[in-house]
């Protein structure tokens, strides 16, 4: 209660001063509320990266999850081909669909329902994509509610303030067929109404294997107006159409291994569609020199289904049990299995976020100390709907499928309502010339409101006439999460970071269902580092590097007790402690930076290490036999290794060119070999739901020649995967699924 009073005497202040100083106009910088780094990265306490669009364009990655992965300590997992599932993680966060950590696009929430269901299906299109920044320490307690493992945002091309375009087209081959992918981009000052621009993106990417074909279309509209000389607005409006043929299910161990690319062997009706509208209207108010405060109002609406013919189920892939199909049961890969008179599974969800954020910067001399405060408070909203049912085989839902009877949503029909509130706090103090130190803290609440309409087992397909199962909960919690950084700048060239914080992350419907989510406790966590920056040999020998070590010890984080044990699926429970200790390092070469030759090499090195450790006693549970056989506990699974964090990740890029002319150079990837399950067992189980992972090497090339009589516009030809190495990119209840193998792109990037 104290901490809110403060809060709020705090923000009355600012009110009094903003009230002082209304009649004042500053002309200052741009606005800035999509980035919390920019000019602001010395001030950003902890380790921070970021990824601009020139890198982005001379790696030339086949999908935004590999410009990810030029992160040290951030991962992406292969789903779907294009990376549209964002399967992201950071410093042991695990990754599927980004959970665990909060993704933003100009700080303007991905997550679908980032209190309640965090999932991620959606990120912008890389060509859309003008940065990305990566938040890994004590800084990233400015946002949430995800704050054990870091944030990524990706950042949209602003508006030019002179009339200019772009149009981009590439083209390609897969293993599995072609590749599209097309952008346009329009952008000038129309005076008074401010600077605008508009973009249409448009994607039809073969995935891994044969059924997995990406194809949306994405709409894009962003305006920066200078309302006067001290108030500025930004507008984003956006929609995004998906219609793709994706099956969730993965295979089994043994179609694996037979047919790495064979997919639903399009033959089953297995799509994805969702529909995505997002708006933000951000305003910055340069009250003086000394404060300025950004206001964000966000909307976000999406309706996505999924209708499904296949299923991972015991023996792999198979034809579903539950839609009267001729083939129920048997595997996709069976010779003669038809989807004659197969119906479908229909998952549609429906996710409504809206947010209202203020924030204050205020620059302020306290007992002979400059101090930089950043304080701000979030308010947001969130309405659920998640809805399952089998219907037959006419998608258009005629007759009776969409009648309320025993067959409508009998698998699952139930919607959450959250309202959250978070309030922050940090401060820049500069102790010396050349430490600041930052503490802070946040404040984090929600209350949480949860209908469940579910079906009783059985209901309509037998014949069962009481069907109601209704239940009803609501959930409030409250976490207060202390941090303090630190920043040595020892010269112009060394800097030494490092920090604490506690982090959490609320229980996810992911994680085991809106019913089982009131016996799971939110995650929590304690997160230390210690870094350097060193850039002494960049003049003379084109050399800089960066390096942490970590430790997060995590509280009650979900796990899976076996994903091969009968009965529990994807449901997974609190486990006690855990330890991840890494060290991250990464280092860039550039010859051009000291010689005068016209050509000159480059090169980047990044390497991550992690011992992730479950440090709590408790029995395992495993099978010998089949994966959903008679549960058997084991040995007690102290000091193995964490389920789905490996522990090594590097890459080495090596490049020859002519800066702003022409660059050609090839990257060797590498993914250690990791469990998914906390027995860590040492195969991979029929099913595909369990096992090690094996490690990998993926070796990519690509080169950019540089137009300059055409606007500098630039051709590009990039090779992905050049030895068509077949390794298994995710484990998960749904099964494994195969990352993408040898694909070749080209294209132009034509500048008016």
């Amino acid at each position: 209660m104290h901490f809110l009073n403060l809060i709020i005497l705090i923000l009355l202040s600012s009110s009094i001063i903003i009230a002082q100083d209304e009649d004042e106009t500053i002309i200052l910088p741009d606005i800035e509320i999509q980035s919390s780094i920019g000019d602001r990265t010395r001030l950003t306490p902890g380790s921070t990266n970021y990824v601009g669009r020139d890198l982005m364009d001379k790696l030339r990655g086949l999908t935004v999850g590999e410009i990810i992965e030029e992160i040290p300590g951030v991962i992406s997992e292969m789903d779907d081909g294009d990376t549209r599932k964002a399967n992201f993680g950071i410093r042991g966060a695990h990754s599927r669909r980004s959970r665990k950590i909060s993704v933003y696009e100009d700080y303007n929430p991905l997550n679908f329902a980032p209190y309640t269901d965090p999932t991620t299906h959606y990120i912008p299109p890389d060509e859309r994509i003008g940065g990305i920044e990566v938040i890994k320490g004590s800084g990233q307690l400015t946002h949430g509610p995800q704050t054990m493992h870091g944030i990524i945002n990706f950042l949209n091309h602003r508006p030019p303030k002179k009339g200019a375009g772009k149009i981009i087209t590439s083209f390609g081959e897969s293993n599995i067929g072609p590749r599209q992918q097309y952008h346009i981009r329009y952008g000038r000052d129309f005076g008074k109404l401010g600077t605008w621009q508009g973009m249409f993106t448009r994607h039809d990417n073969r995935g891994p294997v044969k059924g997995d074909i990406i194809d949306y279309n994405d709409y894009f509209l962003n305006g920066d107006i200078e309302l006067t000389s001290n108030q500025k607005l930004a507008i984003t409006l956006n929609y995004n159409h998906e219609d793709s043929e994706y099956a969730e299910g993965g295979y089994g161990l043994s179609q694996y291994i037979a047919d790495p690319e064979m997919g639903n062997k399009r033959l089953f009706d297995d799509t994805f569609e969702m529909d995505i509208v997002r708006t933000s209207f951000a305003h910055s108010y340069y009250a003086n020199e000394n404060l300025k405060i950004d206001t964000n109002i966000y909307y976000n609406f999406v309706y996505r289904q999924r209708w499904s013919q296949t299923d991972n189920e015991e023996n792999g892939l198979t034809v579903r049990n539950d839609i009267n199909c001729t083939s129920a049961g048997s595997r996709v890969d069976v010779s003669g299995v038809t989807n004659a008179n197969c119906g479908y599974k229909n998952t549609p969800r429906r996710y409504h976020t809206a947010g209202l954020e203020t924030r204050f910067y205020k620059d302020i001399n306290w007992f002979g100390k400059p101090n930089n405060l950043k304080y701000g408070i979030k308010f947001e909203f969130e309405k659920i709907e998640r809805k399952a049912r089998q219907t037959g085989s006419d998608k258009k839902q005629t007759g009776t499928q969409m009648a309320e009877d025993g067959t409508e949503f009998a698998k699952m029909s139930e919607d959450a309502e959250v309202y959250a509130l978070a309030l922050y706090l940090e401060d820049d103090i500069q102790a010396t010339d050349k430490l600041i130190m930052t503490p802070g803290v946040r404040y984090e609440s929600y209350y949480l409101i949860h209908n469940d309409r579910e079906r009783k087992d059985g209901c309509g397909a037998t014949g069962v006439t009481d069907c109601n199962n209704y239940t009803s909960y609501e959930k409030d919690e409250y976490i207060l999460l202390p941090g303090l950084g630190f920043t040595y700048e020892a010269n112009n060239t060394n800097q030494i970071y490092g920090g604490l914080h506690m982090g959490m992350a609320p229980p996810a419907v992911g994680d085991a269902g809106y019913r089982q989510i009131s016996n799971l406790k939110s995650q929590k966590s304690f997160n230390f580092e210690l870094g350097l920056i060193n850039k002494s040999f960049e003049d003379k020998l084109g050399l800089t590097f960066e390096t942490a070590a970590f430790r997060t010890v995590e509280r009650n984080r979900p796990v899976k007790s076996s994903l091969r044990t009968a009965g529990t699926g994807s449901k997974l429970k609190n486990i006690g402690t855990t330890f991840s200790d890494g060290i991250e390092f990464s280092a860039n070469w550039d010859q051009s930076r000291y010689s005068k030759n016209s050509r000159n090499w480059f090169a980047t090195l990044s390497y991550s290490f992690m011992y992730p450790k479950l440090k709590t006693h408790q029995k395992g549970e495993r099978d010998s036999s089949v994966d959903a056989g008679s549960v058997i506990v084991v040995d007690d699974i102290y000091e193995n290794d964490i389920p789905f964090v490996s522990r090594h990740k590097g890459l080495l890029t090596i490049g020859y060119g002519m800066p702003n002319k022409w660059d050609i150079s090839t990257t060797a990837r590498y993914r250690g070999e990791y469990f998914t399950d906390i027995d860590n067992s040492k195969g991979i189980g029929q099913s595909g739901r369990w096992g090690q992972v094996d490690d990998y090497w993926i070796i990519n090339a690509r080169g950019n020649y540089t137009l300059t009589n055409f606007n500098n516009s630039t051709l590009y030809i990039s090779l992905t995967n050049i030895f068509d190495t077949v390794y298994i990119a995710s484990v998960s209840a749904e099964g494994l699924k195969v990352g993408n193998g040898r694909s070749i792109m080209t294209g132009i990037e034509y500048n008016f």
